[in-house]
């Protein structure tokens, strides 16, 4: 077993988010011991079940703000993922501070930690919202100039550039993964799980946010994870490998529509859609949502990985999977717009 896939002892921050607690589930089937890190300000109430109070798995509920908790949990650890963040992008409109502190300074201390420790090897969550609206299309990692359009994806964009400046100066291997739309059955935020709680309240009308046209790589959660696995397994190393995660083409809002009503069993002409945007104005349902992401993905693989699951498949399982979620147990419908406006989504949250 070589020193890149020999279980690692491994910091986890928004471990019982989305994406997080599905990473963590990995690590533990791998045979690592985990800590997860999470304030638990969006996580679901059920988020540990599928854990069973797992032998090798410690939970801290704490700020990855906190400096002086942070440097205390890193000790003996050696790789940290970096996953928590602000996930409410429309929310930052209003409210720039939390991106500015859930991001950046996050990533800061989260760096700093690492470096008191002597810890150095980071996976950092960042997003293909980096790129704003970029020369070319398909876009791949070395394409700029990156000029992001919101709170959001400049906080994504600047912590890249904090995980790298300590990267280069204590010789660390870091990775800045560049994250497509990540969907799947346990997904609480997010176009797909807006249309659910929409349509679950009014079978005959959808709203969508902008005209429709805007397009996005949609992935499995499980294939994510994968392709972060596989590149820390099989990447050179080096600094900083920067790799956009997702499938090789963009899909629109309007047929994501389509497919999260046909996955709810709805038919599809009984159905009125509306829309909150100009037809044909090409831009985002919401001031900084970025209209159109699409990934070049030749890099990551090149190492040998391709995403299992197609992207029509993918979000028709996430749309069924929510929707029993929500049947299920009872849930409040809400959508992510309305649990902000309701006082909940602002804080740094788990991904």
């Amino acid at each position: 077993m070589s020193d890149r896939t020999r279980p690692a002892r491994t910091l986890v921050t928004g471990g019982a988010g989305f994406i997080g607690a599905e990473l963590v589930d990995r690590l533990l089937s791998d045979g690592a011991e985990v800590t997860i890190v999470d304030n638990l300000a969006t996580s679901s109430a059920d988020w540990a079940e599928r854990f069973g109070g797992h032998p090798r798995l410690t939970f801290v509920e704490a700020d990855v703000t906190d400096a002086v908790t942070l440097e205390h949990l890193m000790k003996g650890h050696a790789r940290v993922v970096h996953l928590a963040s602000g996930t409410d992008v429309a929310g930052g409109f209003g409210h720039p501070d939390h991106d500015f502190i859930n991001g950046i300074v996050a990533t800061h201390v989260i760096c700093e930690s690492m470096r008191r420790n002597g810890i150095d090897e980071l996976w950092y969550a960042s997003s293909g919202v980096v790129y704003g609206r970029p020369a070319r299309i398909p876009t791949s990692e070395g394409d700029g100039p990156l000029l992001p359009e919101s709170h959001y994806a400049a906080a994504k964009l600047a912590g890249e550039a904090i995980v790298s400046g300590f990267a280069h100066l204590y010789r660390w291997r870091s990775f800045a993964f560049r994250f497509g739309n990540t969907v799947g059955a346990r997904s609480d935020h997010g176009i797909i799980h807006d249309f659910v709680v929409k349509l679950l309240r009014d079978p005959r009308r959808l709203e969508i946010l902008g005209d429709g046209q805007q397009a996005k790589p949609y992935i499995a959660v499980d294939d994510l994870v994968s392709g972060m696995q596989l590149a820390a397994a099989l990447a050179p190393r080096r600094p900083v490998t920067t790799l956009n995660i997702g499938p090789d083409s963009a899909i629109s809002v309007r047929r994501v529509a389509e497919l999260v009503i046909d996955a709810l069993g709805i038919p599809d002409d009984s159905v009125e859609l509306s829309y909150t945007g100009r037809s044909g104005s090409a831009g985002g349902g919401w001031p900084g949502d970025t209209a159109l992401v699409d990934f070049d993905t030749r890099a990551i693989r090149a190492l040998g990985w391709a995403p299992r699951h197609n992207v029509d498949a993918t979000i028709r399982d996430a749309a069924i999977g929510i929707a029993g979620h929500y049947r299920t147990t009872g849930g409040r419908l809400l959508t992510g717009a309305e649990r902000r406006q309701s006082g909940a989504g602002v804080a740094e949250a788990s991904m």
